[in-house]
C-alpha cells in the first residue's frame, strides 16, 4: 500500500500501453525489488496489482517514460486472407506485418505520452533526476483480429482490433527499486465499444483510431491513480 493510499491502478499499459526513451545510458544499472512486492484488490487490473509495502508517491513529482517493450504473437499461415475464408467465418488471429507493427507502437507512444502529460501531479521529463518515478511499461503477446487488408471487405464488424496483455511497473530513479507493477491482459478496442460489435464496417482509418485510443484510455487510468495519489499523500 502507498503512503496515505491503497492505489488498486497505480500503474498503466497501454501502454500501455508503450512507453519509449532512447538513450545510451540506461537511468538505473539494475532493477530490484520484485520479490517484496505485495498483491493489492483491483477493478481495473484484474490480472493482479502489486505494490512495494513502503511505497510514498509524495517522493515523486516527476514521470521519465523509459524501456517500453512491445511483442506480437507470431501468427502461423498465409500473411493475406481471402474473402472466402473471411465468409466462412475466419476471425483471425491475423499476420500483423512489420509496417502495421511499426504503426501500433508510433500510435500507442504517442498516445500514452499525451496522456501523461496531461498530469496535473507530474511532469513527464526527458533528464532522470531527483523525485524521479520511471515508468516503465510493456505490451506483450499483441495479436490481431484485423483481417489484411480490411478495406477490401466492406461488412468486416469487430468487436475489438486484436488484444495483449499490459504489463507497467513504476521505479525509482535513484535506486532501481520497483515501486509497484500491474498487468492484464484487455482487448484493443475503444472503452464505449468493449465486448460489443461496431455497428459500422471497420476501415483502415477506423482501427488505428481504436488503437489510439484504446491506448489512450489505459494512459488515463495511470494519470488519474497517480494524480489522486499524490494530491491525498500531499495532505498528510
Amino acid at each position: 500500500m502507498m503512503k496515505g493510499r491503497t492505489i488498486s491502478v497505480v500503474v498503466l499499459t497501454l501502454l500501455v500501453g508503450g512507453l519509449i526513451s532512447a538513450q545510451e545510458k540506461p537511468p538505473v544499472t539494475e532493477v530490484t525489488g520484485a520479490e517484496d512486492l505485495v498483491q493489492q484488490k483491483s477493478k481495473q487490473f484484474l490480472g493482479g496489482v502489486y505494490i512495494r509495502p513502503d511505497a510514498d508517491i509524495s517522493k515523486y513529482d516527476h514521470l521519465y517514460l523509459w524501456d517500453s517493450v512491445f511483442q506480437f504473437r507470431e501468427v502461423e499461415g498465409a500473411t493475406n486472407r481471402t474473402t472466402t475464408m473471411m465468409m466462412r467465418g475466419d476471425q483471425g488471429p491475423y499476420v500483423i506485418d512489420e509496417e502495421s507493427r511499426e504503426k501500433f507502437k508510433q500510435v500507442v507512444r504517442d498516445a500514452v505520452v499525451k496522456e501523461l502529460e496531461r498530469s496535473k501531479q507530474f511532469d513527464v521529463v526527458d533528464v532522470v533526476g531527483p523525485r524521479t518515478l520511471l515508468v516503465r511499461g510493456a505490451v506483450l503477446d499483441i495479436v490481431s483480429f484485423v483481417p489484411d487488408n480490411v478495406g477490401r471487405f466492406n461488412d468486416v464488424h469487430l468487436a475489438s482490433v486484436g488484444e495483449a496483455t499490459i504489463i507497467f511497473e513504476l521505479i525509482d530513479a535513484e535506486t532501481g527499486v520497483i515501486q509497484a507493477r500491474a498487468g492484464d491482459r484487455r482487448n484493443i478496442a475503444p472503452p464505449i465499444q468493449m465486448n460489443e460489435v461496431s455497428q459500422a464496417p471497420a476501415t483502415s482509418a477506423t482501427v488505428w483510431n481504436d488503437v489510439e485510443q484504446w491506448a489512450r484510455d489505459q494512459a488515463s487510468t495511470l494519470r488519474r491513480a497517480l494524480d489522486k495519489a499524490a494530491k491525498k499523500a500531499a495532505k498528510k
